[in-house]
């Protein structure tokens, strides 16, 4: 068996610890607990000091590596005088520490903004923030290549793949499915989909609501729950939710304590984005061990060869009122294990694989 931890300082040799400024750090405003995870086994596991970003972090302090997530989220900004500042300082402070020495790793989450509207600012934003990453890290083989594809300048930086991390020590304990429906009301022998996480276009659930409407099966139930990004998509939801009292709502922010039951009263978690690379509400199913159901796009082709075709289900096309009908069918007839193989996508490993890319990024500028 190898040892994935890095040589010297972070692995099990003598030295400094690694200074590293994660953005986001330990906290996200999207509720994403992935940042924290990952830097908090980092601490712990791979012996690295971790700092969250704040921004006057990167001017006061001098690091060893910048991790970044997201860096096109400005470009999001619906305001055009909010997104140029942000963009402008947060290119600004990247320039800084990398002129102090710092060295500036991407996770790759996407290729884009979930919403760009901003066009021209994108096209000045990539020429100016490629150049200075100095190594990337993918969650898949699938965004790896897509990203070369895309921008051809970061083959010629270290990278690493390192998958995302379940979510079984993030989140309160598994509740009994019977103990779920009891708390929402729901039939315990109803076939009950669930769609959860951040409402965005691109996730199409305007169109979930209405392929649900369309299957015919009067005991079925479909669950939306999650924060609209906007009050004008989160009324488009309702207006097609309400026709229909098989669906069910929940628009808001979900706290912590409501996932396990909300996820165990499930037979089937239903994400039909119309683009996707990863998932992380993929991860939090399979990490509840409830079944997915996928578009055969992305990185999710590979994610059902890791845990196996008994936990996720793609399809191609459209999604139509068969496909959730089969899909159901799969999720509550499929002779599976009581538990998702999702054990090795734990954080220490993954945090200590993500340290190794630090410092071969380090050694590429020794």
């Amino acid at each position: 068996m190898t040892d994935d931890r890095p040589e010297g300082s972070n692995g099990t040799g003598p030295g400094r610890p690694l200074k590293v400024l994660g953005w986001p750090g330990f906290s996200s405003e999207n509720g994403n607990p992935y940042t924290r995870l990952l830097y908090e086994a980092m601490e712990t596991e791979a012996r690295v000091d971790v700092d969250g970003f704040s921004m006057f972090e990167p001017l006061q302090r001098r690091y060893d590596v910048w991790h970044v997530h997201w860096p096109e989220d400005f470009l999001s900004y619906r305001s055009p005088g909010a997104a140029y500042f942000y963009v402008a300082a947060e290119l600004f402070l990247f320039a800084w520490a990398r002129l102090s020495g710092t060295r500036l790793v991407w996770t790759v989450h996407d290729l884009g903004p979930h919403e760009s509207y901003h066009p021209r600012l994108e096209r000045l934003f990539w020429p100016l923030f490629l150049p200075m990453v100095d190594g990337i890290i993918s969650l898949s083989e699938t965004a790896r290549e897509a990203a070369y594809d895309r921008f051809p300048v970061l083959r010629s930086v270290p990278s690493a793949i390192v998958p995302h991390g379940h979510y079984r020590t993030a989140y309160p304990e598994p509740v009994s499915k019977a103990q779920a429906r009891r708390q929402f009301g729901l039939n315990l022998e109803a076939p009950v989909m669930l769609f959860v996480g951040r409402v965005r276009p691109y996730k199409n659930v305007v169109s979930l609501v209405q392929t649900f409407r369309q299957w015919k099966t009067s005991e079925a139930r479909l669950v939306v729950a999650g924060n609209p990004v906007s009050d004008d998509l989160g009324g488009r939801v309702q207006a097609a939710a309400k026709a229909d009292p098989r669906v069910h709502t929940a628009l808001r922010f979900i706290e912590e304590d409501e996932m396990p039951a909300l996820i165990a009263g499930a037979d089937l978690v239903v994400l039909p984005y119309e683009s996707i690379m990863h998932s992380g509400s993929a991860l939090l199913a399979l990490s509840y061990d409830r079944p997915i159901l996928v578009p055969d796009r992305g990185a999710m082709t590979e994610l059902r060869a890791r845990v196996g075709r008994d936990w996720v289900r793609t399809y191609t096309g459209q999604l139509t009122p068969s496909v959730l009908a089969e899909g159901m069918a799969w999720a509550r007839t499929t002779d599976r294990a009581a538990r998702a193989p999702v054990d090795d996508l734990d954080w220490p490993r993954l945090a200590r694989q993500t340290v190794v890319l630090y410092r071969r990024v380090l050694e590429a500028h020794d």
